[in-house]
């Protein structure tokens, strides 16, 4: 569900954008309403559970912690600043944003293509 959220998010990166471009109120709304209340959820809903399975259970806090934390400072936390600039540098256009979107959704496939499969496996060892 994470992966395939993932690719929602990159492909709806740029219709995203557009729909907010279009300086139209009842658009914004449905950008929003698809962007965040549907494709957000398919990955923000089990973030946790592939989290808590990434890490054995005596460190399970721990490495989720950094692991989040790190991830939010190194590309959350300057991301508004690398949109401000693409926008700067490519004369106004979103399309820069959204490739960069992409960008991170591809990180995320393969970061996850990299995690292991718990499914049925007991977490608290």
């Amino acid at each position: 569900m994470y992966s395939i959220g993932a690719v929602c998010v990159m492909a709806y990166a740029i219709p995203f954008f557009w729909l907010m471009n279009q300086k139209s109120t009842t658009l914004l709304i449905l950008a929003l309403v698809v962007g965040f209340g549907v494709i957000w959820s398919m990955y923000g809903a089990v973030l946790g559970t592939l989290f808590a399975e990434s890490y054995p259970a005596d460190v399970r806090y721990t490495g989720v912690s950094l692991g989040y934390q790190i991830g939010a400072a190194i590309v959350g936390g300057p991301a508004p600043l690398i949109g401000t600039w693409l926008m700067k540098e490519y004369n106004g256009s979103y399309v820069p944003v959204a490739v960069f979107i992409m960008i991170c959704g591809v990180i995320s496939l393969v970061s996850i293509a990299f995690s292991k499969d718990k499914h049925g496996q007991e977490l608290d060892d």
